[in-house]
């Protein structure tokens, strides 16, 4: 996948006071082992962690200038600084990000204004904001527009003021932006990382291989244990939607109920795989003379309607085909 990962829940929710350092450090962990590139801090998580760990790439939001001594304790890839703080004495060796709001037109001297105004290289733009519903041609259109005005790498925030958050990360995704800033958890603001992991999964029926849902599940736990806001396990979330848009699925052309049911191919190939799995048990095991009998007659007289019947009919629930 061409896009890197950005996640900012680090700076979009607020620490619980008795947050573990170790907790933080794990969370991050989780989050790089997921897939995502970078990582968003504050201030806040700083205070509370003497180490980053190794293995991903860090992105200090400037809250003010009086923490940029912070900039020399920590290994950052990144200084974002908002536009509305250009003009503050902002003096860094570190890369900045320069974050621009959504709006209709840019220009490039936007970061030749901000350079002179700070002393420091502006090496990414990253657009934070709602942005209209887009077409997947549009989306490109706009992707490319935006690098040819900016001779630098653009990380894309969408926000989610009209639901288009998750909408505009993936078409941003296909096509070709250089990052996507997403937040773990649920959220009203963000687009969600969970969210966007599992849309690529059943929606584009892919997930690239650098990206793994495993640690995700990791990261969510510790998510619980270090944030304010406690509103529920994201994957959690995702998978009842999917397991109630299994069970409420409709005909797209008659927009009735579609019947979730098993071919009769499908009841032959679970007859043959159960008659030879107790063939295979009748010929491996050590089994008295009659019992071995009795199994054979077994195999012989199998009623093949208990799948329709229990398993089919009853137990169906969840079972799509």
């Amino acid at each position: 996948m061409k896009t890197v990962l950005t996640d900012n829940s680090l700076c979009a929710y607020t620490l619980l006071d008795e947050a573990s350092p170790e907790y933080i450090y794990k969370y991050i962990q989780s989050l790089a082992a997921a897939g995502v590139r970078y990582v968003e801090l504050d201030f806040r998580t700083l205070m509370k962690l003497r180490e980053l760990p190794r293995g991903i790439g860090y992105i200090f939001r400037l809250v003010d200038p009086m923490f940029l001594r912070l900039a020399e304790l920590f290994d950052f890839d990144y200084i974002l600084v908002t536009f509305a703080d250009v003009r503050s004495k902002i003096k860094t060796s570190v890369p900045i990000m320069l974050e621009l709001p959504v709006i209709d037109r840019y220009s490039r001297r936007v970061l030749q204004y901000s350079e002179q105004a700070m002393d420091g290289k502006v090496t990414a733009v990253r657009i934070r904001g709602s942005h209209p519903l887009m077409t997947n041609e549009e989306a490109r259109a706009y992707v490319s527009g935006l690098k040819n005005e900016f001779p630098v790498p653009l990380d894309f925030c969408p926000m989610n003021d009209n639901r288009t958050a998750l909408d505009s990360a993936m078409k941003f995704t296909a096509a070709g932006a250089d990052s996507v800033t997403l937040t773990m958890g649920l959220t009203e603001r963000y687009c969600s990382l969970e969210e966007y992991f599992f849309t690529l999964m059943s929606v584009y029926d892919t997930l690239p291989s650098e990206l793994k849902i495993s640690p995700l599940c990791s990261a969510t736990v510790y998510h619980r244990y270090l944030f304010r806001n406690r509103n529920g396990d994201g994957i959690m979330h995702y998978m009842d939607i999917l397991d109630h848009d299994i069970h409420f699925l409709q005909n797209a052309d008659t927009g009735e109920r579609v019947r979730m049911r098993m071919s009769l191919k499908d009841t032959e190939y679970l007859h043959r795989t159960f008659v030879t799995a107790l063939e295979k048990m009748a010929r491996d095991e050590e089994i008295p003379g009659d019992v071995f009998e009795d199994l054979n007659n077994a195999i012989r007289h199998y009623d093949t309607d208990f799948y329709n019947s229990e398993l089919f009919n009853r137990k169906r629930r969840g079972l799509l085909n």
